[in-house]
Parts: structure tokens; sequence; C-alpha cells
């Protein structure tokens, strides 16, 4: 059973784990509001300067999402700091081609970070395990917690 009408209006927030390269991706879906961002990030016990780099660009990345459906942000300097920024939740097809346009640059972000860029079928198995995780989420099959 899905939950879609509470999904498409509700924000939603949540560290997607990428195992086994103990990174964290920060997902916000639908999310506009800077101070549920920083309430989220102190709940979670972020670090210090994820947090702060989250918050010093969440006004600029809002922006950019006025343009664009979704878009994946990362800063170098912190080691995993990775943002999956996607618009409110839609069941449609439009919906899962940005999602998995965006996964591709976590990927292959990911793949330079940790050394596996040449490793084709791992970056597709790494996006395929992303994409079930995440539409599973979205969809309410898998509990965000």
């Amino acid at each position: 059973m899905t939950h879609t009408k509470n999904r498409k209006t509700k924000p939603l927030m949540w560290v997607e784990d990428i195992d086994p390269y103990q990174s964290g991706l920060l997902v916000l879906v639908g999310v506009e509001d800077k101070k549920e961002v920083f309430r989220y990030l102190k709940k979670i016990k972020a670090l210090v300067p994820f947090s702060k780099w989250v918050l010093s660009e969440f006004d600029d990345w809002k922006e950019t999402m006025e343009k664009n459906s979704g878009q994946f942000c990362w800063n170098d300097k912190l080691g995993s700091g990775a943002v999956l920024m996607l618009r409110p939740y839609a069941d449609a097809w439009n919906y899962w081609e940005i999602l998995i346009h965006e996964l591709c640059h976590v990927v292959n972000r990911l793949g330079k970070q940790k050394g596996f860029l040449e490793e084709m079928e791992a970056q597709a198995y790494l996006q395929e395990h992303l994409f079930h995780s995440i539409r599973r989420k979205l969809q309410g099959v898998d509990k965000i917690t």
C-alpha cells in the first residue's frame, strides 16, 4: 500500500546510507524551509561542518530548484558531504527520470571519491540500489527513518 497523497505535499528528509562505501546522502524532497533542515540536522546529530555547509548553501539550492526538478550537491572538503534535492514527490515517469539522472551524478561523484570510477558494474549496481531504496521510501513502501 502506498501513501502517495501525503507524500505529494509533505516535505521529506532522510539520510540514505550508501554501503559499503561508508557514505551518506542527505535526501531533501520538496523541502522549502531552512529551519526544517536545521531541526533535522540537529536531530540526526550531523557533523557541524556538514550542517554549516548545507545551511549556508540552502537558499542558493532552493533558488536553483525553482528552475530545475532535482539537483545533486557535494562538498569535496567534507569527504562525504552530499545532498540530493528533488521537487515534491509525484508518482510520474518524469519524476523517476529526474531521480535516475541525479543518481547518475551521485554514483559518478562517489566513484571518483572512492576509487571505483572505472568499475562500470559496481556503478550500475549502486545506481540500481539507490534508485530502488529511494523510490520505495518515496512511495511509502519503506519507512523513512
